[in-house]
């Protein structure tokens, strides 16, 4: 394997708050992308969502080559386990599920010559887009466009709520509910998983992709980009241009959150391209 290019931006423009990363091994190339909170958890003064990535980082390079996607994922939530139990934070996160920390993740295992999408990041390769949007992104996006309509009719300005967007406020209530409900199967189109270190994935909604024999390249992306492209430039354009035209995203490019001004982009970023 060899990185052709590999870049990660926090948003607020302070490395030590970004919760991406990216972590190169000699078998592994995985993409991480810690869980923004709305808690007030802290360890040593890293947010869950920086902790979470930061204790992947350092379990990726032990993961053997010769385990399989679900295998992998279990020794990943292994680790993050032991380190709440050597560090007094187990029975806490245990009883809070609210505080714990979790994360998105993608892995291409060269051995298996497959992807592992665990989570919301996107994969390209050749002609093809590996996604796995969640329900709950598609709930908040709209609840925050009909807010965001009636608050520019009575009163406020793009303006103002690029400088306070307030319809986060009233979504803010909802999303506490998620740590509630990850991980766990309630077959419903809302089921969704990630890496907490508490509870194993369902392995009905992990995806694992075998690579087509004829693709030497691949990308990977967090979901601060909106869509992966086969260069770093050609992605961070089109970024760029969502910003251009509907910088608090409520339009054209209607998403859950917006370019806010205090901010480097409306979300951490991390992009990685690499042959195989």
């Amino acid at each position: 394997m060899k990185v052709v290019e590999k870049f990660v931006k926090g948003k607020f423009n302070k490395e030590e708050l970004c919760e991406d990363g990216i972590c190169v091994t000699e078998n592994f190339i995985a993409l991480i992308d810690g869980v923004t909170s709305n808690n007030d958890f802290r360890y040593n003064g890293k947010k869950s969502g920086r902790l979470i990535r930061d204790l992947l980082i350092e379990a990726i390079p032990k993961l053997s080559s010769k385990l399989d996607c679900y295998q992998a994922v279990d020794f990943l939530n292994e680790y993050i386990l032991n380190f709440y139990k050597e560090n007094n934070l187990f029975e806490n996160l245990l009883n809070n599920p609210a505080n714990q920390p979790a994360a998105s993740i993608i892995i291409y295992s060269q051995n298996a010559n497959q992807i592992w999408l665990i989570g919301d990041s996107m994969a390209l390769y050749g002609n093809t887009i590996l996604e796995n949007p969640l329900e709950f992104d598609e709930i908040y996006t709209k609840m925050r466009v009909i807010i965001i309509d009636f608050l520019l009719n009575t009163g406020y300005t793009e303006e103002q709520l690029l400088e306070n967007d307030i319809s986060k406020e009233f979504i803010k209530e909802l999303q506490k509910q998620q740590p509630y409900i990850r991980n766990k199967v309630n077959n419903s189109k809302f089921d969704y998983v990630v890496i907490d270190g508490f509870n194993r994935p369902n392995k009905n909604l992990i995806k694992c992709i075998d690579v087509p024999k004829d693709i030497k390249e691949i990308v990977f992306t967090s979901d601060g980009y909106r869509k992966p492209f086969n260069t770093l430039k050609e992605t961070e354009e089109y970024l760029w241009y969502i910003k251009e035209v509907d910088p608090l995203c409520y339009k054209e490019f209607a998403y859950e959150k917006g370019f806010y001004k205090n901010q480097e982009s409306y979300d951490d970023r991390s992009y990685i391209r690499f042959e195989i």
